[in-house]
This record gives C-alpha cells, structure tokens and sequence, in this order.
C-alpha cells in the first residue's frame, strides 16, 4: 500500500468511518476500472504530473480505490525531486570538471601544502529563502522515468549581494553589499584589501 493511501485510511478512520469499503459515488460503480477509464487516468497524469489521488477520482467521477488500481496497473508511482544546490546547466559542469581537474594534478604534484594556498570566493545573490515542502514536489513516475532535481530552495524577493571567501581551513572573509550600493572596480578592490588583510590576520608572518 502506498503512501497517499495510509495516509487515506487514517483520514477516513479519524474521522469516525469504522467500514474498510469505498463508499459509492452518486452514479458511479466501484468497480470503474475499463479500459477508457484507464486511458483517461493516464491523460489526466499525463496533463499534470502534480495531480493527486483524490482530484482524479472527482475530476473523473470514479472511486478513489479504482484510481488508485489503475495507476498501479499502468506501473506509475508517486516520487519527489532529489534535492541538488544548484541545477547547473552543461557549460557550468565543464567548466567545474576543467578545473577541478587541473587543481587534482597539482595536488598529486604537491600534495596537502597545496590546498592551503588556494583560497575560494563565491558572489551571489543571497535571497531570503523559502524552502519549498518536499511533498510540493511530488510527481507521478513509470518505474523507469529518470529522476527528477530541483534547486535546494526556492528565492523570495527579498535579496542582497554577498561576497565569500574561505580555504582549506575553513571561513575567512564575508561581505555584503549595502542596499543601493553597486558592483564596479573600486568597489572589488575594497574587498580584495579586506582579504588581504584577513588573510594578514589569520597568518601573521
């Protein structure tokens, strides 16, 4: 039994229901799975992946466990989205694989004394998150469909410009623009001067 329908029968059992039978639908047979009630469950996933259980019972006028045989039978199951950081797009994968790779050979030249020359910087907007529910995401799947990602959270409007930097030790440097400021050249040479002074800080000498 799937998920959606323990979740059905504990409803249905909170709710004072003490019968393990569907109740009829006004005009509809229980017993509802023919072969063009099938094809219409499967153009109602088809339109929309999202749609659940209950709203192709009532958009379709058929019983909630017939539905549930029927999509069964056509080998869907409901999956959710793996959660990712960043759906990255082929370009950015390259370019990520090029580098990483030449900081590998260096490393294997090197070795640890390497990585603690390399300092790191990210810039990005940094948005007041709204983490999307993990449920929002769920879609119906055939056995075989490739699985589905999606970014980590979901931005609201609110957002402002921040700039980090760290190594193989951990945090050295956060900045972050002041609301009607802009990104220029004076502006990047002022936080590189607060680098370079964290840096003096953390490795005096």
């Amino acid at each position: 039994m799937g998920a959606s329908s323990v979740r059905k029968w504990v409803k249905h059992f909170k709710d004072g229901n003490t019968s393990i039978e569907d109740e009829p639908r006004s005009g509809h047979s229980r017993a509802a799975s023919t072969e063009r009630n099938k094809e219409r469950v499967d153009e109602v996933i088809q339109d929309d992946r999202h749609v659940t259980v209950d709203t192709i019972a009532q958009k379709l006028g058929i019983g909630h466990s017939a539905v549930q045989e029927m999509t069964e039978s056509w080998g869907y199951r409901t999956v959710c989205a793996r959660w990712v950081p960043w759906l990255l797009t082929e370009d950015h994968k390259g370019q990520r694989k090029a580098i990483t790779s030449e900081l590998l050979q260096r490393y294997r030249h090197k070795g640890y004394d390497f990585l603690l020359c390399i300092v790191t910087g990210y810039e990005n907007w940094f948005h007041h998150f709204k983490p999307e529910m993990k449920r929002q995401s769920m879609e119906w799947h055939h056995l075989h469909s490739p699985s589905k990602k999606k970014a980590k959270t979901v931005p609201s409007a609110l957002k402002v410009m921040g700039t980090v930097f760290w190594d193989a030790e951990g945090f050295i440097l956060a900045e972050f623009l002041e609301p009607g400021q802009t990104i220029n050249a004076a502006r990047y040479v002022q936080t590189l001067h607060k680098l370079h002074r964290a840096l003096c800080d953390k490795c005096p000498g």
